[in-house]
């Protein structure tokens, strides 16, 4: 119910338009009325109110001055102006007040219907175009850890290439870097017998990602890739300072903290600082050439193991830019792929990029979503084993991955509901195991980073707390069917520490699971009392 005022000098003027209408089944509600524009301006001063009805010729302030008033200092009021004038200099005046309607005395009841009617719809719809845009902010800085994490790493991948896209996405998340003058560098960390850990690869990563992001010395540290064997870092300085000074400066401060981590933490590590860059912009073009290595066993040249799986994870931020629309990412990223593969012979060439795209109609297949495409397009990407020139085959895969979005008609939220959808199913068939967030990620083939962020979109809570949400059900059912003793379902819903499950079965519940338990068997004795005879 929008709420109204009238002002009119004529007492029986403001009688009549109270009763002359029926203001509810109009969607508005007269809260007030003032014979004088001044009286109606203190009240606006102090209490909310959407819509004022006025009259022009009042004693002290008249309407085009009420309506003057409003629009320089309340223009979310709207104002209608009725009045007994036709003078067109009134009718000028309260266009330029922003005056949604101009009626003239004596107002017919079907004319000053339609107007309220007409207004009512305009104004219900902006409020709802209000409301989306709150909530759209809200979801938007809810996600905006996430849309940062992901921004370095489609800086590092080569997904930000086009100088334009890197300066729109450091506006877009506010962030306080100057992509033609930072200099910058890349750090890969690496465990020294990893296996000898006692930590889950997971908690450890996050560990590490966690004291180097929350590091205050000469640099600022981003995560931006991690695998079994350590994780890769960019560098920002804190301060004014040259390339030339950044890597001695960097090797001080690492050489800090690689001590540090060893002595409180007992994890030895591993560093060096892979490239240094004079600006973030040159960090993004940034790409090394695959090279080949001999494997005996098999007498013939292959791909190292580890440079192939770096190379899966940016496929996958590749998927994630396709079924996103993010046109101007995915052909950077193609660009990226070709650069590295420059040195590699044409067959090698051949047989990633189909690899590649095999991968993008697998996702599609997987999702129910290759019917969409026609038959010819879903097997044409074979003919690329007839192009010989890297060039070509740039042009060629552009070309080919443009059309195929353009045929990709499915909005981004039904893909990503698709892909949530295929996580859930996973997270319930395996949640009474040890479950990570990279696990999940893999099998809808996605980079963790992108798989955080839609998996938030979609459902409006992290991975994590999913997870916990959907365990301590299942241990509620458990609990209440009165056939498991606690540590029991403990590994029945996939932890391993009782003590733990119990404090996070607290904090969902409100109470432990023994107490869950009386409370389950006394509200069972009450109602067994009750049922008696």
């Amino acid at each position: 119910m929008y709420k109204l005022v009238l002002v009119d000098d004529e007492e029986i003027v403001r009688r009549g338009l109270k009763y002359f209408l029926d203001w509810e089944s109009l969607g508005f509600q007269i809260v007030a009325d003032f014979e004088d524009g001044k009286e109606a301006i203190e009240y606006l001063k102090t209490h909310e109110v959407d819509l004022v009805l006025t009259d022009i010729r009042m004693a002290e302030i008249n309407g085009l001055q009420l309506a003057k008033h409003i629009y320089e200092h309340s223009p979310h009021i709207r104002v209608i102006i009725i009045s007994g004038y036709k003078d067109f200099d009134y009718a000028q005046q309260a266009i330029q007040y922003n005056v949604e309607h101009y009626l003239l005395k004596p107002t017919k009841y079907d004319e000053i219907t339609e107007v309220f009617q007409a207004l009512k719809q305009k104004m219900d719809k902006l409020k709802t175009q209000h409301m989306n845009q709150q909530q759209q902010s809200v979801r938007f800085h809810e996600l905006l850890p996430l849309l940062k994490e992901q921004f370095y790493t489609d800086l590092v991948m080569g997904a930000l290439r086009n100088t334009e896209e890197l300066n729109k996405r450091i506006n877009l998340l506010s962030l306080s870097l100057d992509p033609a003058h930072c200099p910058c560098a890349l750090v890969e960390l690496e465990l020294c017998e990893p296996e000898k850990l006692s930590m889950k690869r997971e908690k450890l990563t996050y560990s590490l990602k966690s004291i180097f992001h929350a590091e205050n010395g000469n640099f600022m540290y981003k995560a931006v890739f991690n695998d079994y064997q350590g994780l890769k870092l960019i560098a920002f300085p804190t301060h004014s300072i040259s390339q030339d000074i950044l890597r001695e400066q960097l090797l001080g401060e690492l050489d800090v903290m690689i001590s540090r981590i060893r002595n409180n933490f007992d994890i030895v590590l591993r560093y060096q600082i892979s490239a240094t860059f004079p600006n973030v912009i040159e960090l993004a073009r940034f790409s090394e050439p695959l090279k080949l290595v001999f494997e005996e066993t098999r007498g013939k040249d292959r791909l190292d193991p580890l440079e192939y799986e770096k190379l899966l994870e940016k496929y996958k931020v590749f998927l994630a830019n396709v079924t996103d629309g993010q046109k101007e990412e995915t052909m950077s990223l193609i660009d990226r792929f070709l650069d590295e593969f420059r040195d590699l012979p044409i067959t090698f060439v051949h047989r990633l990029i189909m690899d590649l795209f095999a991968m993008v109609f697998r996702y599609y297949s997987d999702r129910g979503l290759v019917g969409k495409i026609p038959h010819e397009t879903v097997h044409n990407y074979h003919v690329v084993i007839e192009i010989n020139e890297l060039e070509d085959i740039r042009k060629w895969a552009k070309q080919y991955i443009s059309d195929l979005m353009v045929l990709n008609v499915t909005s981004k939220e039904t893909n990503a509901k698709l892909i949530v959808d295929a996580a859930q199913k996973y997270i319930i068939h395996n949640f009474h195991r040890d479950l990570s967030l990279e696990e999940v990620a893999n099998h809808v083939f996605l980079n963790h980073i992108y798989f955080s962020r839609i998996f938030k979109q979609t459902t409006g809570t992290n991975y994590i707390d999913y997870l916990t949400q959907l365990r301590i059900q299942k241990a509620i059912e458990l609990l209440e069917s009165r056939e498991y003793k606690i540590h029991e379902i403990t590994e029945k819903v996939g932890y391993l520490n009782s003590k733990y499950f119990t404090r996070l079965f607290k904090q969902t519940t409100g109470v432990n699971p023994k107490d869950y338990i009386r409370q389950q068997s006394l509200l069972s004795q009450g109602a067994d009392h009750e049922n008696k005879p």
